[in-house]
């Protein structure tokens, strides 16, 4: 289950016409707003000529045109290279576990790894997250574009290494370049973003959602696909590395197709370039109180994940008999469902629940976290395979759900500049989490070896339910609101 744990957690953990509306207070304000930015075209086509009004409206037109054309190839083409990326990874997933043991590295030495790689993230991600916000790399294609191109060298460096290991050490060497580097997941929320930024229209929660749910299904369908293709496809662990860079070459052919984005203004770059190196790292967005409910909520639900692994995977093998044929079909059930539910009914079940308002969204994020976890609880008390596998579709899904959602706001929380950081930070509290919560669950499970990890995992899904339930829509949704707000104010005084 190694796999499992560290995929479906941190997926991001990841995708209109109208903001998100957070209370009817700030409806006058911007009405008002709406108004002035009506009146002000009229007067100044009283000043201008005709043919110079006729111009620029031209030009905004095929402005606007190109940026929803850079939209749809944006998103399609960071999606694909994503899926390409994670398949690239884990089709050698078999064959490594092969070689772990041909070089004796037991489950002491993989715990040892993943508590280094979650360390290992947790810097990575804060760095690469903040050095994608750069505004100075725009004459080699973006910061973002550059932090993607680490990303597949990264993932092309840890195949070549795993594959060449001789002995222990290059085995550990071998995960050092992908978990400080390949965080593509979480620079292409970022890209995304910006993308939605050009286009207001086409920026609503619903459809950044959907986005994000794209990722979601990417990173879903690779950690189906990647291990099912490594086993059947593949006999040795050089066909599934060849393929692997074969993958990972073309991943690198749609990242140079990406179109560019110019969300950072010049004068968020004037700030920037004024900023020393320690205040680089000083990050505004990440100390609001929305940044910090949902940096609270993520290590919440990431705690809950890991104390629950520590018993999940002992209780499959003790009730049902779990060899790793089972594991992998399990696993790959688990990638198929996540896909589904972030590229087919993520968007469905946001209109159903009017994700659109404020209530509809915590009443499916509040839903969602039942769903967690009454179904973790319940997938424990049964005895039945089949109920194993349809409990754990409700709760895939509902987990795809929740950080759509999440990383849907958290899109709309931070400014241009420190998007791609904000999400870095987010995956950083992740890793830290990732790496408290296999000691928590083991000492959790001295007190008793089932019921207190499993009530602890219950009781943080309490917590999250009832911190969304109570300050979602004042702290987060109403953060967005006023943030667009003063995103409007300050184009009005450009304008006068």
């Amino acid at each position: 289950m190694t796999q499992q744990k560290n995929a479906i957690p941190i997926l991001p953990t990841f995708i209109a016409s109208t903001p998100i509306t957070g209370s009817n207070m700030c409806a006058p304000e911007t009405l008002s707003l709406r108004a002035n930015k009506v009146d002000k075209p009229s007067s100044t086509l009283t000043e201008e000529s005709p043919n110079k009004s006729s111009s620029s409206s031209s030009s905004s037109h095929s402005k606007k045109n190109q940026d929803e054309r850079n939209l749809k190839k944006g998103i399609w083409l960071g999606t694909a290279s994503l899926a390409l990326l994670f398949v690239a990874i884990t089709v050698t997933m078999p064959h490594t576990q092969s070689q772990r043991d041909t070089l004796g590295c037991d489950s002491m030495c993989v715990g040892s790894q993943t508590s280094v790689r979650s360390m290992l993230t947790l810097t990575g991600a804060t760095m690469v997250g903040k050095l994608s916000d750069s505004t100075k790399l725009q004459s080699l294609g973006g910061a973002r574009k550059i932090c993607l191109f680490m990303g597949v060298v990264a993932a092309t460096a840890g195949l070549l290494m795993g594959f060449f290991a001789t002995n222990i050490q290059m085995l550990w060497a071998s995960m050092i370049p992908g978990a400080l580097l390949q965080h593509n997941a979480n620079i292409l929320k970022a890209l995304f973003s910006s993308y939605h930024d050009a286009v207001p229209e086409k920026s609503s929660s619903t459809e950044r959602a959907a986005s994000a749910g794209l990722l979601g299904m990417a990173v879903g369908l690779a950690l189906m696909a990647g291990p099912l293709a490594g086993v059947s496809l593949f006999s040795t662990y050089e066909q599934a590395t060849i393929f692997g860079l074969v993958c990972v070459t073309i991943s690198t052919i749609l990242i140079l197709c990406l179109p560019s984005t110019s969300a950072i203004s010049k004068k968020v770059e004037s700030i920037n370039n004024k900023q020393g190196f320690f205040s680089s790292f000083d990050i505004r967005s990440a100390r609001t109180p929305a940044a910090m409910f949902l940096m609270s909520a993520r290590v919440c639900m990431a705690l809950a994940f890991h104390i629950f692994q520590t018993i999940w995977t002992a209780s499959l093998k003790e009730r049902f008999d779990f060899g790793p044929k089972d594991y992998g079909r399990f696993i790959s059930f688990i990638g198929l469902t996540y896909a589904l539910s972030q590229g087919f009914l993520a968007k469905a079940i946001l209109n159903f629940f009017g994700g659109s308002t404020p209530q509809g969204r915590v009443r499916l994020l509040m839903s969602c976290c039942i769903c967690l976890g009454c179904g973790r609880y319940m997938a424990f008390q049964t005895t039945s395979l089949p109920v194993v596998y349809c409990l754990f579709g409700a709760i895939v899904t509902a987990l795809g759900l929740i950080n759509t959602m999440f990383t849907a706001d958290t899109s709309k929380i931070a400014t241009p500049d420190e998007i791609g950081s904000l999400f870095g930070v987010l995956a950083a509290v992740e890793s830290a989490a990732g790496m408290a919560g296999p000691l928590l669950g083991g000492a959790l499970s001295y007190i008793h070896p089932i019921n207190a990890p499993l009530f602890a995992v219950v009781g943080l899904y309490v917590v999250v339910l009832s911190a969304v339930f109570l300050f979602y829509e004042s702290l987060v949704l109403n953060h967005s609101e006023r943030k667009q707000l003063q995103e409007e104010e300050a184009l009005l005084k450009r304008q006068n």
